[in-house]
């Protein structure tokens, strides 16, 4: 059965389901005024009407119970409405009833429509109009035996007689018309649906043609300026196709075709979209899907086309070329950039994905050295499956289930990476948050919403109501049903005092998104002072230090942690993270067009080149390295207990900045390669 008969099915059982206990309550109500006030309990009503009432229940229990199909349902209440009209009529006419009066038997005249209306909603048309002459003959034929046997007056008046046998008449022709009418209009949709969709298919796959997917790129763009979510387009191409046509014959070539288009579809979530572009060229359109997993995901189809067998032809492969949507890009500089990445893997060496460039000088990363490097913990699965689970139930992360526990792996990996002590419970809170504010900042920096002060400030304060909180609403979107889930666990965890200090971190993380959002608006580059303060707090170090009190177990005394020499340790130690992390990320963030990154604020601030300016960010980092080592040996004594927390403290600062250097070394969110020593 098609979809548009499937639904048509199910819009008529929700209708009988209301249609037969209503009519079922009728029947049973008027049999119970007839027994009241009737004085024959031979009357018609009195002996026909339980048997409709039993016939009627009969119908209304197979239809809930589904036990027969719905057809007979159809069927039997057809019969069973037909044969209690006739009944009734033929009643009238027996010799012991006759004469009838008029109001009597306007009682009957009365469903003569409903029996010829449920035929034709029931019946095609031609069975429909064949089943109403039948009713309608049989229905004279009880007036002709009254006027025969007793006189024109036997039921009623003869002029309301026959005025109810032309009503009926009419009643038929204007159902049979009508009826017509539908089946055209029917015919005439059903020829539009065909030429609509030969205009917007294309033939030879069954997939979208061109057409149709530049219409979706124009909405996947509108959407993205209304909710931000991001979007990438994969490009590809079947490699030496012309040599399959020239070996093989254009009917092998189209079976290429054919079987590449249902390869992808196969493997492809049903938020993606496919369409054959022109010739041998295919377009994805990757929905919820940044830059990264965009990749990921053409890797994967990559090898799945290199990996099958084409019968004849044997094995082909294709070239790739990948570009995630960037805010206020028109589509056609989205598809040139994809364009043009899947150039340079078709002249590289083809059967390769390359990702889109952005316009400007090439990036020449300098190294970065890594004075606390450490093997990164071995990331246990279980976690990984726990919190990929966990982002599932809430609908946030990739939607392809492989994809998404590699995204949850990262950030397990990196919870194990910064929070050594911690315990397997504690690693999996930290993953899931980790998680939520890397979702958070890469939307808040690609998307919409990042570049419009007013929304998103609203937004800060309904997740910030959330995590203090506040009753969640129908309308929250999902990431405040997560954002709520984590919440109480973090605050069953550490305790009361401790959730309201990590609270102001929290309210201080995500206002000072609000001033990225300010800046991005207005066009300005963050001056250089001002970048260096907020910086930390738009990375949520501050989040994360309070983390380690309750993850790790290290409980510096106040006096211990606001000695000015502790608090300048964390101050180097943060921005050793931070500028690490801008020069990692660059690449990322231009394509973005974000210009919250130490690289152009100081291009903007010194008038520097993109050059100069990444050499003088490791200059940075590694004068913060240096000072962070130069504190550590002289930082204060404050007693035996104290000094051995204040050691861990330092570890564990270590291992913040070393860690996430060496899980970016790893981390499919940013391609460094051997930056890192």
């Amino acid at each position: 059965m098609s979809t548009t008969g499937v639904e048509i099915s199910l819009l008529k059982r929700q209708a009988y389901l209301i249609a037969l206990p209503v009519t079922l309550l009728a029947v049973v109500l008027t049999l119970a005024l007839d027994m009241r006030h009737g004085d024959d309990p031979f009357s018609f009503n009195q002996v026909a009407l339980p048997l409709l009432a039993c016939a009627l229940l009969g119908l209304t229990l197979l239809l809930y119970l589904r036990t027969v199909p719905l057809r007979w349902i159809e069927h039997g209440f057809f019969l069973v409405a037909a044969a209690t009209f006739l009944a009734k009529f033929g009643s009238l006419a027996l010799p012991a009833s006759l004469p009838v009066p008029d109001a009597e038997v306007a009682q009957v005249y009365i469903w003569a429509p409903f029996v010829y209306l449920l035929a034709f909603l029931i019946y095609r048309l031609q069975e429909a109009l064949k089943r109403s002459l039948l009713i309608y003959g049989l229905s004279v034929l009880p007036g002709l035996w009254a006027v025969v046997a007793v006189g024109p007056q036997s039921l009623g008046s003869l002029t309301r007689l026959t005025e109810f046998y032309l009503a009926s008449g009419l009643w038929l022709a204007m159902l049979y018309v009508l009826g017509s009418l539908k089946t055209q209009l029917f015919q005439l949709q059903t020829r539009f649906g065909e030429m609509e969709r030969l205009a917007h298919q294309d033939t030879l796959t069954g997939l979208a043609n061109r057409r149709r997917m530049e219409a979706r790129l124009a909405q996947q763009a509108e959407q993205f300026q209304q909710y931000g979510l991001c979007w990438a387009v994969i490009l590809f191409d079947i490699d030496d196709f012309k040599r399959v046509n020239d070996l093989y014959g254009h009917e092998r070539g189209d079976f290429v075709l054919r079987e590449t288009a249902r390869l992808m579809q196969y493997e492809l979530r049903g938020s993606d979209q496919i369409a054959r572009w022109g010739g041998e060229e295919f377009l994805i359109l990757a929905g919820h899907t940044d830059l990264v997993h965009a990749r990921a995901l053409a890797e994967r189809l990559r090898v799945l086309l290199a990996r099958h067998t084409f019968g004849e032809a044997g094995t082909i492969t294709a070239s790739f070329g990948v570009a995630a949507y960037r805010d206020g890009e028109s589509v056609s500089a989205l598809m040139q950039r994809a364009d043009e990445a899947l150039y340079r893997a078709k002249h590289a060496a083809k059967n390769r994905v390359e990702v889109a460039l952005t316009p400007g000088e090439p990036l020449n990363l300098p190294p970065l050295h890594n004075p606390f490097a450490a093997r990164l913990p071995t990331t246990d699965p279980q976690l990984c499956e726990e919190t990929s689970a966990w982002l599932e139930q809430f609908g946030l992360g990739p939607g392809n289930a492989h994809a998404r526990t590699a995204f949850a792996a990262g950030f397990v990996g990196l919870a194990a990476a910064l929070h050594p002590r911690a315990c397997r419970a504690a690693l999996r809170l930290t993953a899931d948050w980790y998680s939520l504010m890397f979702l958070h900042d890469d939307r808040c920096d690609s998307s919409g919403i990042g570049r419009d002060p007013a929304r998103l400030q609203s937004l800060v304060d309904r997740l910030l109501s959330v995590f203090q909180g506040g009753t969640l609403r129908p309308d929250d979107e999902p990431f405040a049903h997560a954002l709520a889930d984590v919440r109480g666990r973090l605050l069953t965890w550490g305790g009361p005092t401790w959730f309201a200090e990590l609270t102001g971190e929290v309210r201080a993380y995500l206002e000072a998104l609000s001033w990225e959002a300010a800046n991005r608006a207005s066009g300005s580059v963050p001056t250089l002072a001002d970048y260096l303060h907020m910086r930390p707090i738009t990375a949520g170090l501050q989040i994360d230090g309070a983390f380690l009190e309750v993850m790790d177990g290290v409980r510096l005394p106040r006096a211990v942690r606001d000695h000015p020499q502790v608090r300048q340790l964390a101050v180097h130690a943060d921005r050793a993270v931070c500028w690490s992390n801008d020069i990692l990320s660059l690449e990322k963030e231009l394509q973005d067009g974000d210009v919250h990154n130490l690289i152009p604020v100081l291009m903007h601030a010194r008038r520097l080149s993109q050059q100069a300016a990444l050499d003088e960010a490791a200059r940075m980092y590694h004068h913060e390295v240096e000072q962070f080592l130069a504190g550590e040996q002289a930082l204060p004594t404050f007693g035996e207990d104290e000094d051995e927390q204040l050691r861990e403290y330092a570890r564990l600062l270590r291992a913040r900045v070393g860690g996430i250097l060496a899980w970016s070394h790893h981390s499919s969110r940013y391609q460094v390669g051997d930056l890192v020593s």
